[in-house]
């Protein structure tokens, strides 16, 4: 190949990459924005709060918590968390966690979701947030979720 040919096709293969190295896609391997997270992740992952149910709450996946990266459509966050198994309302979730988290230096966040609470505190994973989800207040299935959040960049949301 001569000298011409490889700087054309070094500048094609340029012309591709470059965008998607610069935008942060998922594409190329190292080239999103989870490169690197897995301290943070682990920090997630094991946070002693996780682990804290209600009496008669029983993790429904087993006890350890299920960790990701999401490097997406505005959505570039670190997640841990467990789905437990509850056999009344959501009212006495939320009455738990509103007495245990305060307790335990997490501060309550204003969250637009109906039926979820939020709460936030400064972790090994940088500004995390718990959130506790799950059937609307009253209707009762048996199931929530408890995540702890981070973002990658920036501050996580409680929206």
């Amino acid at each position: 190949m001569t000298a011409p040919r490889r700087t054309l096709a070094a500048t094609a293969v340029l012309a591709v990459l470059a965008p998607l190295a610069a935008a942060g896609c998922g594409v190329l391997p190292g080239a999103d924005r989870c490169g690197g997270q897995q301290p943070r992740l682990t920090a997630l992952r094991t946070l002693d709060e996780l682990a804290l149910a209600p009496a008669g709450s029983q993790p429904v996946d087993g006890p350890e918590p299920d960790a990701e990266c999401v490097d997406g459509d505005g959505e570039n966050m670190l997640t841990a968390g467990l789905t437990y198994g509850y056999p009344d309302t959501m009212a006495p979730v939320h009455a738990y966690y509103a007495a245990e988290l305060p307790a335990r230096g997490w501060t309550p966040r204003r969250t637009e979701v109906v039926g979820d609470s939020c709460y936030g505190r400064e972790t090994a994973a940088g500004a995390t947030l718990l959130r506790i989800s799950g059937p609307k207040l009253g209707q009762s299935n048996g199931r929530y979720l408890l995540t702890a959040e981070a973002a990658i960049e920036g501050e996580p949301s409680c929206a």
